[in-house]
């Protein structure tokens, strides 16, 4: 009833209208339920009070009460207000609200001088100005309708006389007028009143909306920050945990009985692992510097020909390794320039370091140098993988990683910060230019003023080309080395770890891939008894490479060899289904145990599928499926309740403690507590990212914990939140 008299109310408003006119369509929507509810109620009062007394002065009902001038008025006041109300549903408020005022005075003007004349009706008049001023914003049509209300008033006095000539004597026309003002400017005074608390109230809606909208793009901010930093440590654990396995490795294997050259190969990689750490170590020093402003240049002048050719030369074996084309086009000769040397060596080497991370393999890269009206320009051009348009002007902030396969596995997200923060300080400017799939160009300008030419620029020779051209290596499989070991696939992006991890597995027969999608097309035409793989990689990562294998319904077992310590990564690994999950860096006996049980349990499975038909096989999955189904769904349904334990579940799949557990541990591998917990904490996670303003208590208490600290005590355990 309620939802129905509110819509009467609201019809006939619109959000194109302001809402002071709104606002008085309500109201005189209001004012004819209001009227219409009246005249209804004492009518019908007016009828039960004369059948009443018919009925005991009588002891008959005769109806001759009924006054059909009064029913046919009161009749004629309902129709008019129901078409009122059409009137304003049809958007004719301005018309409504005339046909409202003119049947007031009407009918007012009719019971006072024809239905029930010398009865004060004609007080009613004092209403006519109150309406008129909420519905009418203009003053001069309030004091008009004040006016006419007034002399209405007097007309049963002086114009059709109705009342006793000492009744008229003793009307004080000049009390009464005062009465009429006074109460219409009473409703005036809380009219406007009103209209300016609906403003204040408007402006201080306004600053809430704003400050709203502030703060969600500061939460925008703080969670993309929170997401950009939390993405730079994995990276940065990744990469350093990767080397930090290979020292470790290598150092072990380190044997003075074998031979110089047996050590001297593992010395040379374990220096060149420490370097690359030093290097990460470096890359994090110089963040410091960006956020303390310690750059403190040290400008020489570098032949900018010789500074760029050393550059080209250091990068030469890596291009060509990737199987890239590496060019260097200087139309600069016998240039030099006014830099740092080395902080803007850093520079250069960021952007070639990212030309040679972001190019697929057959692509090119070229370092470019030409003059200009300003200076020189200094153009680093790949054929990569290329950023989105809407992505170019935030590679610059630290942090900040465009988002694709590469990225989730390598880099800081502070090297293009860093190399920006270098041109800056040295008065130069860089920009890039790219468009997704489509390559991209980096272009460092370096104004006139440190720039030192000593030749005639007309007189530049050709360009002097550098190039490797494209080299393919195809590894042409070894007949004789075909055995019966166990077979084992090794996926993982980093060359030296692959290396690595076969000198371990030497007792194996080793295949290879650098990620994801290559150990698929591995896959599709060899079987093997173990799959090896990082999480961390670029193309595919290994989290989507167990996905696909899954869904494929490849059993071969998987372990999992990772740089991530985080329990959520972990966690959803091992959702997934896989054998094992090790952290680098690792040990070797670990590994070779966990490699030797995941094998041997595997052949166990195939052994078992082989002994038994295909119905059998069948009937056992479905009733680990009805079994997970039934047991997940009762502790999701249960969820609230702290009284949801491991008896409670017991007594409802209606088996013992230990039964259930050993069930659940063998179908889902974990215990039911580790199950209810692990629901807790994933729906205590989804309904703080629906609500963030939720309190830690509320959602506590809808996953049925008690102890609220220690529940987001696990949180922050888990998910670092």
């Amino acid at each position: 009833m309620k939802k129905k008299y509110e819509t009467v109310i609201g019809l006939g408003t619109q959000e194109s209208n302001a809402n002071n006119v709104n606002k008085r369509i309500r109201l005189l929507n209001t004012y004819c339920l209001i009227w219409g509810h009246l005249i209804l109620f004492f009518y019908a009062l007016e009828i039960i009070v004369a059948l009443v007394q018919e009925t005991i002065n009588q002891n008959v009902i005769t109806f001759y009460f009924f006054d059909y001038k009064l029913f046919f008025n009161y009749f004629f006041i309902v129709c008019s207000l129901i078409i009122i109300i059409f009137i304003n549903k049809n958007h004719h408020f301005k018309w409504a609200r005339i046909f409202f005022i003119s049947v007031f005075i009407i009918n007012n003007i009719y019971f006072t001088l024809i239905v029930s004349p010398g009865n004060y009706l004609e007080y009613y008049f004092l209403l006519l100005s109150p309406i008129s001023l909420t519905l009418y914003s203009k003053k001069r049509v309030s004091y008009l309708i004040l006016t006419i209300g007034f002399l209405l008033f007097l007309t049963p006095y002086y114009f059709f006389v109705v009342y006793p000539t000492d009744y008229v004597d003793r009307l004080l026309v000049l009390e009464a007028l005062c009465i009429f003002l006074v109460i219409h400017l009473l409703v005036n005074y809380f009219k406007e009143s009103n209209v300016k608390n609906e403003k204040l109230l408007a402006l201080e809606k306004d600053k809430v909306l704003s400050d709203k909208m502030i703060l969600e793009v500061q939460e925008a901010e703080l969670r993309e920050s929170i997401e950009f930093k939390s993405h730079f440590f994995v990276n940065l654990s990744h990469e350093i945990r990767t080397p930090l396995t290979l020292i470790q490795g290598y150092t072990n294997q380190l044997n003075f009985k074998e031979s110089d050259k047996e050590n001297k190969q593992k010395t040379a990689v374990i220096k060149e692992q420490c370097q690359q750490m030093q290097n990460i170590i470096n890359g994090i020093m110089d963040l410091s510097k960006m956020d303390n402003n310690q750059f403190q240049l040290i400008r020489i002048p570098v032949d900018l020909n010789s500074f760029l050719e050393k550059h080209f030369i250091n990068f030469q074996s890596l291009f060509t390794k990737k199987n890239i084309e590496f060019t260097f086009n200087n139309k600069t000769l016998k240039t030099t320039i006014l830099v740092d040397e080395d902080l803007f060596s850093k520079a250069i080497t960021n952007l070639l370091s990212n030309a040679l991370k972001f190019t697929p393999t057959n692509g090119s890269v070229a370092i470019n140098t030409s003059f200009n009206n300003e200076g020189i320009t200094i153009n680093v051009i790949d054929t990569g993988i290329g950023i989105s348009k809407e992505e170019t002007e935030s590679i610059f902030k630290r942090f900040y990683q465009v988002k694709n396969d590469i990225t989730k596995s390598q880099g800081s997200g502070i090297g293009l910060a860093f190399t920006k923060s270098i041109v800056n300080a040295h008065q130069f400017s860089i920009a890039v230019e790219s468009s997704f799939g489509n390559g991209t160009c980096f272009t460092i300008s370096i104004p006139k003023e440190f720039v030192n030419s000593t030749i005639n620029q007309s007189s530049i020779k050709p360009p002097e080309i550098f190039e490797i051209k494209k080299t393919m290596f195809i590894e042409q499989p070894n007949i004789s080395s075909i055995n019966k070991k166990q077979k084992i696939l090794i996926v993982d992006d980093h060359e030296l770890m692959r290396k690595y991890l076969k000198k371990v597995l030497q007792n194996y027969d080793i295949t290879e891939a650098e990620n994801g999608k290559e150990a698929l097309e591995v896959l599709q035409n060899n079987n093997f008894d173990l799959i090896l793989t990082d999480y961390m990689m670029p193309v595919m990562d290994g989290k989507t490479l167990v996905k696909k294998l899954k869904q494929q319904q490849n059993k071969t077992p998987i372990l999992v060899l990772t740089a991530r310590t985080d329990q959520q990564g972990k966690l959803s690994m091992l959702r997934l289904g896989i054998d094992g999950y090790l952290h680098k860096p690792f040990l070797e006996e670990e590994l070779l145990i966990n490699i030797k049980n995941a094998i041997a349990l595997f052949k166990n499975i195939t052994e078992f599928d082989k002994d038994n038909s295909p119905e059998v096989l069948k009937n056992l999955n479905e009733y680990a499926d009805k079994f997970n189904m039934k047991i997940t769904s009762y502790i999701n349904n249960n969820l609230n309740s702290p009284l949801l334990t491991v008896d409670t579940i017991s007594e409802y799949m209606k088996v013992s403690r230990s039964t259930l557990n050993r069930k659940v541990k063998s179908v889902l591998g974990q215990t039911v507590n580790q199950l209810i917990q692990e629901a807790r904490l994933e729906k205590a996670r989804n309904l703080r990212a629906e609500d963030p303003f939720a309190t830690k208590k509320q959602i506590a208490e809808a996953v049925g914990v008690t102890n609220t600290t220690y529940l987001f005590d696990k949180l922050k355990e888990r998910y670092g939140v």
